[in-house]
């Protein structure tokens, strides 16, 4: 189970190094491993259940400052419903607690490396999405200046008037 999360989190670090800046990729190394310190801190209580609020408070507070990371604003119900897949590894990890020590250390350390896989597929969806709204205000922008520029030689046309070329106008938006 361990190598699952380490072969996730892996190909999810991959894509993130292809999609996001190096300042990018450093936030959501602070905010991914930060919140799986803290799971797996939790996730080594004793007791079965008890981790569970722990947890998903450190994994609501990761997935909202990933969403700062990439300017969307996410409230702590849809980051809950972002994590809500992960819940049930809970109830393995809840069973494996009884037994001392070895069983907690194995739930910290499932619940940490869930945490550390569910952040960087959440990071890797919130760059995409990124990107793509860049693209898309990058489109509309181009497209604007376009616009602006076509209508004014249209008007230049219809005046009549000649373009100097030492006239330049700027099409910034």
């Amino acid at each position: 189970m361990a190598k699952d999360y380490k072969k996730k989190i892996a190909d999810m670090r991959l894509e993130a190094g292809k999609l996001m800046t190096k300042d990018q990729i450093a936030q959501c190394n602070v905010a991914i491993h930060t919140a799986a310190v803290a799971a797996g801190a939790a996730g080594f209580i004793p007791v079965p259940v008890a981790d569970a609020v722990p947890i998903s408070a450190a994994q609501v507070v990761m997935v909202v400052g990933l969403g700062k990371i990439f300017d969307q604003t996410i409230s702590d119900s849809a980051a809950k419903g972002l994590i809500g897949a992960a819940a049930s590894t809970l109830v393995g990890r809840s069973l494996v607690k009884l037994i001392p020590v070895v069983g907690w250390v194995a739930s910290a350390s499932v619940a940490a490396g869930v945490t550390e896989a569910i952040g960087w597929s959440i990071a890797v969806d919130f760059a995409k999405k990124y990107r793509t709204e860049y693209q898309r205000k990058k489109n509309a922008e181009d497209a604007a200046k376009a616009y602006a520029e076509a209508e004014y030689y249209k008007k230049k046309a219809e005046s009549g008037s000649e373009h100097n070329d030492e006239e330049v106008e700027d099409f910034s938006i």
